[in-house]
């Protein structure tokens, strides 16, 4: 098997979610889908987010392997989020075979990816690392970091694990966007800069991320949207569920165009005619984004596609 061939069954996963159609299930394909890493580039774009952040405080400021540890990290706590969510709703009787989740990409258990038992010390293998990195920081920055790691294990695993089931409750969808905004992006910041920084500057980095978040969080809307007959029929009760399905696409909508008017406001210097957000001028590129934010506002008032070719299209 040439790398190309590889490349090229990894690419397909990445892309959709899905094994090469015909392709056997070498290593890295199985755990890619067994971990869903074809969503992991939102978790990676929240880590350089912190990186850049923190790089700016000036030279010096961030150590090469530092910065690679932290995004690691995050990589790590996502795919262990992704295994935990599998694995809960396995147990609770929520993901069955004509449920969305079994028909989209494989699903490690239910088409035999990997045992229970296997998916169990994964699990562990990913949090494990992840406390180690944890320590590191710690001993190095204090024990602050351990705020930000502790809080956004309790959000993963609460968001699918009993008692709370953050998703049933139609907190998921907030659980998920202080996760990646507040949490990923903060703690990516002070694990690098925690030495130098200010805890004011730890509160602007927070802020500079809020526009990234809501689109998280309009990602996982869409998600939830697409279960709404499904998690309806099963009491679990999403935002898209308790809203409707009108209206959580205006809120999905809602999202999208919050971003650019957040994202114009943190390009002002705060001591400008206009008081802005503190001065991130690079920001107002994101404006750039605003004709594909108008299709998809576009297509979320549009009819759901009646076919999967139909929908894949649309994509």
């Amino acid at each position: 098997m040439t790398a190309p061939a590889y490349f090229t069954r990894w690419r397909t996963i990445y892309q959709t979610a899905n094994p090469l159609p015909g392709a056997p299930l070498d290593a890295v394909s199985r755990w890619m889908l067994i971990t869903r890493a074809c969503v992991f580039n939102m978790t990676l774009f929240s880590g350089l987010v912190g990186v850049m952040l923190a790089v700016q405080l000036g030279a010096g400021v961030v150590a090469p392997l530092d910065a690679v540890l932290v995004v690691v990290g995050l990589l790590l706590a996502h795919a262990g989020n992704n295994m935990v969510n599998d694995y809960f709703d396995t147990l609770h009787g929520v993901d069955t075979a004509d449920y969305p989740r079994a028909n989209y990409a494989p699903h490690p258990l239910m088409h035999g990816l990997v045992s229970k038992p296997g998916l169990i010390a994964a699990i562990f293998a990913c949090y494990l690392a992840d406390l180690m990195i944890a320590g590191w920081f710690a001993q190095k920055i204090g024990v602050i970091i351990w705020y930000f790691v502790l809080v956004g294990f309790a959000i993963s695993v609460l968001y699918v694990a009993k008692p709370l089931r953050l998703k049933s409750l139609g907190l998921g969808e907030i659980g998920i966007f202080l996760v990646w905004v507040p949490l990923m992006v903060g703690g990516a910041f002070w694990a690098l800069a925690g030495g130098v920084a200010t805890e004011a500057q730890l509160q602007q980095a927070m802020l500079v991320s809020v526009p990234y978040g809501l689109t998280v969080m309009a990602v996982v809307m869409g998600k939830h949207m697409d279960k709404h007959d499904a998690d309806s029929h099963k009491r679990i009760h999403t935002l898209p569920v308790l809203l409707g399905l009108a209206g959580a696409a205006r809120l999905t909508q809602l999202l999208i165009w919050a971003f650019f008017p957040i994202c114009f406001w943190l390009a002002l210097p705060a001591d400008g005619p206009l008081v802005g957000g503190g001065g991130h001028p690079f920001m107002a590129l994101a404006l750039l984004a605003m004709p594909r934010a108008m299709l998809c506002v576009r297509r979320l008032g549009e009819p759901v596609p009646a076919t999967p070719r139909e929908a894949f299209r649309i994509a």
